[in-house]
């Protein structure tokens, strides 16, 4: 392999088959004949993977040439993209800011244009919250729509696989190589309907943030209806529970060698071997009545309308106790598909854009895909 940048590494050219558009994958998923580290030291002296992940083997099938894998963050932990053991991938819309995690590498890859699209893993926003940071498209993907086999597990429940572009567009694409059958995101015709999710108070999203997201589907042309969701920083508290309490389960092994851990992987794993049952079926049920809530608003709209992330990426050296899964985690434990699109171009030298993200009912990825795309960000140029 040719070592390249912190983001992506470069397989031989020998090695890169295939006709259709440049694919990296992230180094959670397995490419045969590569040792899967997850960026992390704990799996640098685990065995070369002896198959493709399926989806890995549905893109080359397709066509596709894989031509790399991209760094993320520690065993698909953290959402600001930091990896302080084996770098951290620069964020090419502002190097000051965090490129967002954990799928770091993969979005960074596509916004420097090095790759057509990008496989990534969506576990709390881990596709939406590096896309929103990077400036370019996301998709989290309908839990169980791609297959999970060879992918290496943060909370098997929530986990997803989903691809970075540059476009919606490009996300097409991208999903045509995992499942060829997927349909058209050609308009049919009608206006769409969206509801706009508010948040209440306990939620403290950037007005310049909320303003630009409003601007963007007043852009777009939607016709558009509020709801008022309460109490959504207890339900993302709730299915951060969640996710913590599967991961711990997953990563208890890990636990044996705690040397290979950063202090921070360790103590989350640790947290999450915590979790008392009773109290996380109590999260549960907390997210089955959002479940039903936003259901019945979906009974007559196509999509979900709310931000990616409720301020700018944060700078590097911040805390790394960052709320930045506050708008994506739920959705998650629902195992709903979602997509996350600039609300406008991004511009060299300008302010990260803020995100739109658009959510739909489980396997509702090709109408969020066609709803996007009449996105103002996606009609420039």
């Amino acid at each position: 392999m040719k070592q390249g940048p912190a983001w992506l590494v470069r397989f031989d050219d020998a090695d890169v088959r295939g006709t259709g558009p440049t694919v990296a994958v992230k180094d959670a998923i397995d490419v045969a004949g590569h040792v899967t580290t997850v960026g992390s030291r704990a799996r640098h002296d685990a065995a070369p993977a002896t198959a493709d992940a399926m989806c890995v083997a549905a893109v080359r099938r397709a066509g596709g040439r894989v031509i790399g894998k991209t760094n993320l963050t520690e065993l698909c932990w953290f959402a600001d993209g930091v990896n302080e053991l084996l770098g951290t991938p620069v964020n090419p819309l502002d190097p000051t800011r965090v490129p967002g995690g954990s799928s770091s590498g993969s979005a960074v890859a596509v916004a420097l244009g090095e790759v057509d699209v990008a496989l990534g893993t969506d576990t709390g926003g881990s596709v939406r919250i590096p896309a929103a940071c990077c400036g370019i498209a996301g998709l989290k993907t309908t839990r169980g729509r791609v297959s999970k086999v060879g992918v290496f597990p943060l909370a098997p429940e929530l986990d997803t696989v989903g691809p970075l572009a540059r476009d919606v567009a490009g996300l097409v694409t991208a999903m045509r190589l995992l499942e060829p059958t997927f349909a058209n995101t050609a308009s049919t015709g009608m206006r769409p309907r969206v509801v706009r999710l508010r948040l209440g108070d306990d939620t403290t999203v950037d007005d310049a943030v909320d303003d630009a997201v409003d601007e963007a589907v007043l852009g777009a042309g939607w016709r558009v209806r509020d709801l008022d969701v309460a109490g959504w920083s207890k339900l993302a508290w709730e299915s951060s529970r969640i996710l913590g309490a599967g991961a711990g389960k997953a990563h208890a092994t890990l636990l044996e060698r705690p040397e290979l851990l950063s202090d921070q992987a360790r103590s989350y794993i640790e947290n999450g071997l915590g979790q008392d049952p009773e109290r996380v079926g109590r999260s549960r049920s907390l997210l089955a009545e959002l479940a039903r809530l936003l259901s019945t608003a979906l009974a007559d709209a196509d999509a979900l309308v709310l931000p990616t992330l409720a301020g700018p990426p944060p700078l590097l050296g911040a805390s790394r106790e960052l709320d930045l899964t506050w708008l994506t985690v739920p959705f998650n434990v629902l195992g709903w598909p979602a997509v996350s699109v600039p609300a406008v171009a991004p511009v060299a030298g300008a302010p990260v854009p803020a995100s739109v993200q658009l959510v739909g009912l489980p396997r509702s990825e090709e109408r969020l895909l066609a709803l996007a795309a009449g996105l103002p960000s996606q009609q420039a140029g």
